[in-house]
């Protein structure tokens, strides 16, 4: 079954509560091909990627969300974010020399152990960029991301997020700040989510879902954003990053090598400098080279 990458925002007005749906297959097959991980980390990433698009859907400005976990255990790092614009990207790190766990559910609780799990929202512009960090506590990312809202926003918050390998969706109920007039309707929601099971959520359409969970429910449906994989490295952005490390530093590179390759760790693009592009450096003016976004 085809299904297209996207996020559906709803908004229930008498609980004063909201929920995210996200699909995101296309978008995981092209991160998880990109960074040619085990499986193991795999599916640690790809639902990081689902938490990050999800997450996007409070950003009122050009900008980003990011979720990162960074652990002393043998995945040292996990971070995944997404634009206003819905472009999704990510990365995972295994600690050189790291004995992997066989199962998914071994290796969150070695990035539990020691770990911390952080959210930060930053503007493309003006603004100011903003962090909450907090001990990475739970099973499983979803108890994570659960202790993180209530502990630092205090908004009482449940996810559920699913990976197959192919296909991964993930749905997001929150409760949100101010009095209500449905005293019993959270309770409700919590419930209602409590029937979903991760099978149905790969195998449906999230209208479908939405519908089945929420049919009886007062509600207001908003449209639908298209999610993508993107990277916003391009060749100019590396080239001010090699002429930050000085001249001294070029010349060394350049008498090591005859050809640098810089390789992006997001989207794995390699671009390579040979001896004219890096004598133009040491000299000051920059390789003649269009830039590409990716």
């Amino acid at each position: 079954m085809t299904r297209n990458d996207h996020l559906q925002r709803v908004v229930f007005e008498e609980i004063n509560a909201r929920c995210i749906w996200v699909q995101l297959d296309s978008v995981t097959r092209e991160v998880l091909s990109r960074a040619e991980c085990p499986l193991v980390v795999a599916d640690q990433l790809a639902r990081a990627l689902l938490v990050a698009a999800t997450m996007s859907s409070g950003i009122k400005f050009d900008g980003r969300i990011t979720l990162q976990l960074q652990s002393e255990g043998p995945l040292s790092l996990l971070m995944a974010d997404c634009d206003h614009d819905g472009g999704v990207r990510g990365i995972a790190r295994v600690r050189e020399g790291a004995e992997l766990p066989s199962t998914a559910a071994a290796l969150f609780a070695a990035m539990a152990a020691e770990g911390t799990l952080a959210l930060t929202v930053e503007p493309a512009r003006h603004g100011r960029r903003w962090q909450g960090i907090v001990p990475l506590e739970g099973a499983t990312l979803e108890q994570a991301l659960e202790s993180y809202f209530r502990q630092s926003e205090q908004l009482p918050t449940r996810f559920r997020l699913a990976f197959d390998g192919e296909r991964a969706s993930a749905l997001m109920i929150q409760k949100m700040p101010g009095e209500t007039v449905d005293d019993d309707g959270w309770n409700r929601l919590e419930h209602l989510v409590d029937t979903l099971g991760e099978q149905e959520m790969l195998a449906s359409e999230g209208d479908d879902v939405l519908r089945r969970l929420f049919h009886a429910e007062e509600r207001r449906v908003f449209p639908a954003r298209e999610l993508h994989f993107h990277c916003p490295c391009t060749r100019d952005r590396v080239i001010a990053v090699l002429e930050g490390l000085g001249q001294a530093e070029l010349k060394a590179l350049a008498a090591e090598q005859e050809t640098v390759e810089v390789r992006c760790e997001f989207c794995n693009e390699g671009y390579r400098f040979d001896q004219v592009d890096l004598a133009a450096l040491i000299q000051g003016g920059g390789p003649d080279d269009s830039s590409t976004v990716h």
